[in-house]
């Protein structure tokens, strides 16, 4: 029982997390007047910025959570994220906001190590996998939550709860000191919740088995492959960030409406695409060809990039059902590119390619997908809100399809999926 509680905090973990990281995406329009920031100074809040800093820190720290105790890291990393969401709602500088984001990504970069290692040792081999899935959805879950708390703080009821407490702050302020509060206490929570567990599955390098060298093709097919599941991530990122805003000026409706809205078809399609992307891997894997995997993956990614072109010709409802197929699709390709990084790579690094996976992931999907969308919205394209998020989405597509292909080529001298 304990260790079910233990999940279901990290999983709680897992989807403040993610919302204090997306949280910005819903009050751009608030923040940009309120500090007079551009798009590219947004982009680098919500984005570039972060994703540098994130993928920075996950590497180091991932190294040291194999060696030293999990509880102090998972206590200092969720008061790390949570002080930097209320440097984001007291900052009245961009320098400061900016700094706040550093917080939040430093803190955020070490809970899933922590998660991923302390589910490795609390749950038994057999278990793992439903725990590791749980865990998951609260990542995938995060965006869409930040989406309708946001919307309903920001509307009346939220407002009614929130300005007593804090009456001199804008409701966009609020709304950070609110979650970082509410991460504070997690901290405290997480003293009597958690128990650092014994390392079951510790190995020095002395016990790992030595492993022959993998060809040169096959390891330029796993960078190929892990390259277009960044470029998947380039889409998550982008409908995360700019989604709302993107509905708000295109339709002419408020953030608060929007919350209340889109949250739920961004969840349903986040955890529809991982769902059915986690199927479609399991009856592909009994095939045992990787020519399959890739040309299936290629598909979906084809799908994705004709639902983007026609962004600007769908109406209000439309446009809800495209983004929620949007992130469903992207879901949906990038369990299949993450099963293929794991059968690619020898069993004695699988480790270290997912890591490196995640890194790229951080790296160029939170980096690029951001900073993109203002260049598709801003001269010289000037493209509707709309067609800009769509044009992204559908450019990202092709090039991860692109990838998969070389990737495919590559790869053809290993002739089966490994077990």
């Amino acid at each position: 029982m304990r260790n079910l509680i233990v999940l279901f905090f990290l999983f709680t973990c897992a989807l403040l997390s993610y919302t204090d990281r997306e949280i910005l995406s819903l009050v751009i329009d608030f923040v940009k007047l309120d500090m007079h920031i551009s798009n590219y100074q947004f982009a680098l809040l919500i984005g570039t910025f972060f994703g540098v800093i994130y993928a920075v820190m996950g590497l180091p720290v991932g190294w040291l959570v194999d060696r030293l105790p999990r509880k102090p890291f998972l206590i200092a990393a969720i008061g790390l994220w949570s002080a930097g969401t209320i440097v984001c709602g007291l900052a009245m500088q961009f320098p400061l906001m900016l700094a706040g984001r550093m917080l939040v990504a430093s803190g955020e970069a070490a809970l899933a190590p922590v998660a991923l290692s302390l589910i490795g040792d609390i749950f038994p081999r057999h278990q793992q996998g439903r725990a590791l899935g749980f865990y998951f959805s609260g990542i995938v879950a995060g965006g869409g939550v930040s989406i309708i708390v946001g919307g309903w703080l920001l509307g009346p009821a939220g407002g009614a709860l929130l300005a007593p407490f804090m009456p001199h702050l804008a409701p966009w302020r609020r709304i950070f000191m609110f979650l970082g509060m509410l991460g504070m206490a997690m901290c405290v929570l997480a003293l009597f919740v958690v128990r650092e567990p014994l390392r079951t599955h510790a190995a020095t390098v002395q016990d790992r088995p030595d492993d022959a060298p993998e060809p040169l093709s096959t390891r330029m097919a796993l960078f190929m492959t892990c390259l277009a599941v960044s470029a998947i991530s380039i889409i998550d990122n982008a409908v995360g960030a700019w989604a709302p805003y993107v509905m708000v000026h295109a339709f002419n409706v408020s953030a608060a409406h929007i919350g209340k809205v889109l949250g739920w078809f961004l969840i349903v399609g986040g955890l529809m695409g991982v769902s059915l992307g986690g199927q479609l891997s399991d009856r592909l894997m009994k095939t045992r060809e990787q020519g399959l995997f890739y040309r299936s993956v290629i598909v979906l990614l084809l799908v994705l990039a004709g639902l983007g072109m026609g962004g600007d010709l769908y109406g209000y409802g439309l446009t809800l059902c495209m983004m929620t197929g949007i992130v469903a699709l992207a879901g949906m390709c990038s369990t299949l590119g993450l099963n293929l990084i794991l059968y690619l790579g020898t069993p004695q690094r699988r480790g270290f390619m997912t890591s490196f996976s995640f890194f790229l992931n951080v790296l160029v999907g939170a980096g690029l997908g951001p900073l993109l969308v203002p260049l598709a919205l801003d001269a010289p394209l000037r493209l509707p809100p709309i067609a800009a998020l769509g044009s992204v989405a559908t450019v990202a597509a092709l090039v991860a399809g692109g990838l998969f292909g070389v990737a495919q080529r590559l790869s053809r001298t290993k002739d089966s999926v490994q077990a």
